[in-house]
């Protein structure tokens, strides 16, 4: 009969609109410290170090749940066994951040909410694809990347407005997160489909080491995996000493203004990721390297001159590169992957990419040391270096398995 037919569909597009909506809110809790670092620096006494530590925290917290859920996800029957401690820990980690008063307390903070957030990412794009309404191959992977982009370019947003509004920013925009966090698990949890779909049957008896997997394809991989590492770190730094950048360089007095500078910089990436979709993989990928090298000559140019302006535009094209480069590399990762070592090769991959979250220490120690502006110009040059040399890898190598 048509009308349960109908009430069933509603019902299934509205649990992945709250899967969709619960991995928002977890990257939302990923980037919305980012235009309150200095704050925290002026009122708990900490130095540029400090706040790369609790940078670090989280990715350390999301890698360790990357590595953890990568083969437990999938072979689960009921992933709520993922999805609900995946949330209560998204949650209890923004609480206690907005709790945080030292150091410690606010690395453990972020530990827990970057466990909750890589669990999450596994769970939802697991159950994205399980439970695919109208199974629409591009859609799991369509809407993940959508639920991705819109949480990072809020999350700024939203701590950028309390900044400005002086809404309790240390706090609010982690309560906010809390909360939504739990309304949204609890409407999942009541949407959930009963039964669900059993776990696929491995194809191979026994998933390929490391060394198996890279033969034949090890240097073209491993300059994917690290042309993606070099882009993150690139914006980890710009997450986490922009702010005092942006002050001490180029005058941006309201700290509140750079949270929605970052939010257009992730907005410009996620559109650059549906964009270079569309586009051969090598060609998005030689793209990016192209406009990271610009982005960084650009950034150097604005610090030389102390031009906001300048500065923006360099961010504009960076977001470009950063959404280019993890596409272009990404797909040819997967196309180089042969089909015994898939999984591995993956793991491998973004455990790879995820050690970004240490690039901004010795930039801090640099910071802590001669000052933003020179640490800055510095670390410029040293990115700009180090994306020519990449990027000429990249013109130069064949991306095929041999």
């Amino acid at each position: 009969m048509p009308a349960p037919t109908l009430a069933g569909e509603r019902r299934s597009h509205a649990f992945v609109f709250c899967l969709a909506l619960s991995l928002m809110v977890a990257l939302m809790n990923s980037s919305a410290p980012t235009p309150l670092y200095p704050l925290y620096g002026e009122r708990l006494g900490l130095g540029a170090l400090d706040l790369t530590l609790i940078f670090g925290a989280y990715g350390v917290g999301v890698l360790v749940a990357l590595i953890a859920m990568a083969r437990l996800a999938g072979n689960l029957g009921d992933l709520r066994r993922v999805f609900v401690p995946a949330s209560l820990l998204v949650a209890l980690g923004a609480a206690a951040f907005a709790h945080g008063a030292a150091l410690g307390p606010l690395c453990v903070a972020r530990l827990l909410a970057g466990l909750g957030s890589g669990a999450m990412t596994a769970a939802v794009n697991v159950a994205l694809v399980r439970f695919n309404p109208g199974h629409n191959e591009k859609l799991p992977a369509l809407v993940a990347t959508l639920a991705m982009v819109s949480g990072l370019a809020l999350g700024p947003l939203v701590s950028g407005a309390a900044l400005q509004l002086d809404i309790r920013p240390l706090a609010a925009p982690f309560w906010l997160v809390a909360v939504l966090g739990l309304a949204l698990a609890a409407a999942t949890l009541l949407l959930w489909p009963a039964g669900g779909t059993p776990p696929p049957a491995p194809e191979h008896p026994r998933a390929a080491s490391l060394r198996e997997a890279l033969l034949g394809i090890g240097r073209p991989f491993h300059l994917c995996a690290w042309s993606v590492f070099f882009s993150w770190s690139f914006a980890a730094c710009v997450f986490v000493i922009g702010p005092q950048v942006a002050q001490q360089v180029f005058g941006l007095e309201d700290r509140g203004v750079f949270g929605y500078v970052v939010s257009a910089y992730l907005l410009v990436a996620g559109l650059s990721q549906l964009y270079c979709q569309r586009l051969d993989a090598r060609q998005a990928l030689l793209g990016g390297w192209w406009c990271q090298c610009l982005a960084l000559l650009v950034l150097l140019l604005a610090c030389y001159t102390r031009s906001l302006y300048l500065a923006l535009a360099g961010l504009a094209i960076g977001g470009y590169a950063y959404g280019a480069l993890f596409v272009g590399n990404a797909r040819l990762v997967n196309q180089l992957a042969p089909r015994h070592g898939h999984a591995t090769l993956i793991a491998y991959f973004y455990a790879t990419v995820y050690l970004f979250n240490a690039t901004p220490l010795p930039l801090g120690l640099l910071v802590d040391a001669y000052g933003v502006v020179t640490a800055s110009t510095v670390a410029l040059c040293l990115f700009l270096g180090l994306a020519l040399a990449l990027f000429a890898a990249a013109r130069r190598t064949r991306f095929a398995a041999r």
